[in-house]
Protein backbone atom coordinates (compact mmCIF):
# COMPACT_ATOMS: atom_id res chain seq x y z
CA UNK A 1 0.00 0.00 0.00
CA UNK A 2 3.02 2.54 0.52
CA UNK A 3 4.41 2.04 -2.66
CA UNK A 4 1.18 2.68 -4.36
CA UNK A 5 0.57 6.10 -2.18
CA UNK A 6 3.98 6.76 -3.51
CA UNK A 7 3.55 6.49 -6.68
CA UNK A 8 0.26 8.44 -6.64
CA UNK A 9 2.38 11.10 -4.42
CA UNK A 10 4.60 11.21 -7.49
CA UNK A 11 1.96 11.69 -10.46
CA UNK A 12 0.30 14.13 -8.18
CA UNK A 13 3.51 16.35 -7.62
CA UNK A 14 4.39 15.83 -11.59
CA UNK A 15 1.19 17.23 -12.31
CA UNK A 16 1.07 20.32 -9.97
CA UNK A 17 5.00 21.29 -10.80
CA UNK A 18 4.14 21.09 -15.13
CA UNK A 19 0.50 22.76 -14.08
CA UNK A 20 2.73 25.59 -12.34
CA UNK A 21 5.15 26.17 -14.65
CA UNK A 22 2.11 26.31 -17.49
CA UNK A 23 1.15 29.05 -15.33
CA UNK A 24 3.95 30.73 -15.27
CA UNK A 25 4.65 30.99 -18.81
CA UNK A 26 1.10 32.39 -19.50
CA UNK A 27 1.63 35.09 -17.18
CA UNK A 28 5.41 36.09 -18.56
CA UNK A 29 3.83 35.38 -21.68
CA UNK A 30 1.19 37.93 -21.56
CA UNK A 31 2.79 40.43 -19.08
CA UNK A 32 5.95 40.43 -21.55
CA UNK A 33 4.76 40.39 -25.24
CA UNK A 34 2.64 42.20 -27.25
CA UNK A 35 -0.25 40.36 -29.27
CA UNK A 36 0.10 40.33 -32.83
CA UNK A 37 -3.64 40.58 -34.67
CA UNK A 38 -4.26 39.89 -37.81
CA UNK A 39 -6.77 41.95 -39.67
CA UNK A 40 -7.61 39.45 -42.31
CA UNK A 41 -11.08 41.20 -43.58
CA UNK A 42 -9.95 44.90 -44.07
CA UNK A 43 -6.24 43.75 -45.54
CA UNK A 44 -7.95 41.82 -48.50
CA UNK A 45 -10.55 43.89 -49.07
CA UNK A 46 -7.20 46.93 -49.53
CA UNK A 47 -5.66 43.82 -52.14
CA UNK A 48 -9.05 43.50 -53.70
CA UNK A 49 -9.22 47.47 -54.17
CA UNK A 50 -5.22 47.89 -54.91
CA UNK A 51 -6.12 44.95 -57.96
CA UNK A 52 -8.92 46.89 -59.28
CA UNK A 53 -7.46 50.44 -59.25
CA UNK A 54 -3.96 48.07 -61.79
CA UNK A 55 -6.30 46.85 -63.83
CA UNK A 56 -8.72 49.51 -64.48
CA UNK A 57 -5.27 51.58 -64.98
CA UNK A 58 -4.05 49.34 -67.86
CA UNK A 59 -6.94 49.29 -69.70
CA UNK A 60 -6.40 52.43 -71.06
CA UNK A 61 -3.09 51.55 -71.58
CA UNK A 62 -4.61 48.55 -74.20
CA UNK A 63 -2.74 47.90 -77.17
CA UNK A 64 -5.41 47.79 -80.27
CA UNK A 65 -6.80 44.50 -81.42
CA UNK A 66 -6.91 46.22 -85.28
CA UNK A 67 -4.30 48.17 -86.83
CA UNK A 68 -7.14 49.62 -89.17
CA UNK A 69 -10.90 49.48 -89.69
CA UNK A 70 -10.00 47.34 -93.04
CA UNK A 71 -8.28 44.58 -90.58
CA UNK A 72 -11.89 44.60 -88.99
CA UNK A 73 -14.33 44.39 -91.41
CA UNK A 74 -12.29 41.66 -92.73
CA UNK A 75 -12.06 39.73 -89.73
CA UNK A 76 -15.91 40.75 -89.46
CA UNK A 77 -16.30 39.50 -93.00
CA UNK A 78 -14.17 35.79 -92.37
CA UNK A 79 -16.32 34.98 -89.18
CA UNK A 80 -19.45 35.44 -90.70
CA UNK A 81 -18.72 32.95 -93.45
CA UNK A 82 -17.34 30.75 -91.14
CA UNK A 83 -20.23 30.96 -88.96
CA UNK A 84 -22.17 30.16 -91.84
CA UNK A 85 -20.43 27.29 -93.24
CA UNK A 86 -20.82 25.10 -89.63
CA UNK A 87 -24.18 26.70 -89.25
CA UNK A 88 -25.68 24.61 -91.96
Amino acid sequence: MNLFLQILFQILLSILIIFGVHQIWNYLKDTYSTRKTRDLVNSQITKYKRLIEDIQSNQSATVPLFENQEEKVSMHNELTEFLKEHST
